[in-house]
């Protein structure tokens, strides 16, 4: 018995979705990113720089105090320090090695925070960083 048009359409529509989600779950598993896990004192958060991978410039920063990760960037001259939410909806989100992603709702975001896709519309927030004595300080006021 052949297929009606709208099963065939149905049943493509499922296998794309299933196709791209892999695709987003595939590219997260590529390697592993370094996780450095602490707490929040007097709204603060202290990374000592020798937790940074000497292989990476990128690694997350986990606290029980805080709802969302933080994944750091090594610049040049600085650090971004970009929380992980969804600007969209408040999702929190994945790093890859290239990029930030929404697996909810599919936005994308660059690793200075700004919008590579849509929907969301609004860059990440940054905290600000210093170094002080071979510790990068993140301000979370």
């Amino acid at each position: 018995m052949m297929p009606t048009r709208r099963s065939f359409i149905k049943k493509g529509c499922v296998h794309c979705a299933a196709i791209i989600g892999a695709g987003f779950l595939l590219e997260g598993c590529g390697s592993s990113m370094h996780m450095y896990k602490t707490q929040v004192s007097d709204k603060k958060i202290i990374v000592p720089l020798n937790e940074f991978p000497a292989d990476k410039n990128i690694m997350v920063v986990r606290s029980k105090d805080m709802e969302n990760d933080i994944l750091l960037v090594k610049k040049n001259d600085h650090y971004n320090a970009l929380y992980l939410q969804c600007t969209h909806e408040g999702v929190g989100l994945s790093a890859t090695d290239k990029k930030i992603v929404c697996t909810a709702h599919g936005s994308v975001f660059d690793f200075d925070g700004n919008v590579l896709k849509e929907p969301a519309l609004k860059p990440l927030k940054k905290f600000e960083t210093s170094v002080i004595e071979n510790n990068l300080i993140i301000s979370l006021t």
